[in-house]
């Protein structure tokens, strides 16, 4: 490993330099913990349309087979109905007619 002789050794490495950025730093978490899990005003303007996938269980083929041994319980299978329920409950929850809305239950 080459060290550069010049370079001061108490300092950080070139790779964790602090660079200057255009985006605003965060406050330290220790100063937002009570507030941590409020999702704030801007969570307001996101709107999402829910629509089913065009491939339903694309995800999991992306995954491929399962590098697990064939047991007694089929985990694709579970993986597959657990994926199909989940997508069809937030189908019936959503009303694409209008914006989601955090205070829905």
């Amino acid at each position: 490993m080459l060290v550069d002789p010049k370079r001061n050794m108490d300092a950080p490495p070139p790779a964790l330099k602090i660079v200057p950025t255009i985006y605003p730093t965060s406050p330290p978490i220790d100063t937002m913990l009570d507030r941590f899990w409020q999702a704030g005003a801007e969570l307001e303007r996101v709107i999402a349309h829910v629509a089913p996938p065009d491939k339903p269980l694309a995800l999991l083929e992306q995954l491929g087979p399962s590098p697990f041994p064939r047991g007694g319980f089929p985990l694709i299978g579970f993986l597959a109905t657990t994926y199909d329920k989940v997508g069809r409950y937030a189908l019936e929850r959503a009303d694409d007619s209008e914006p989601y809305a955090a205070d829905r239950g």
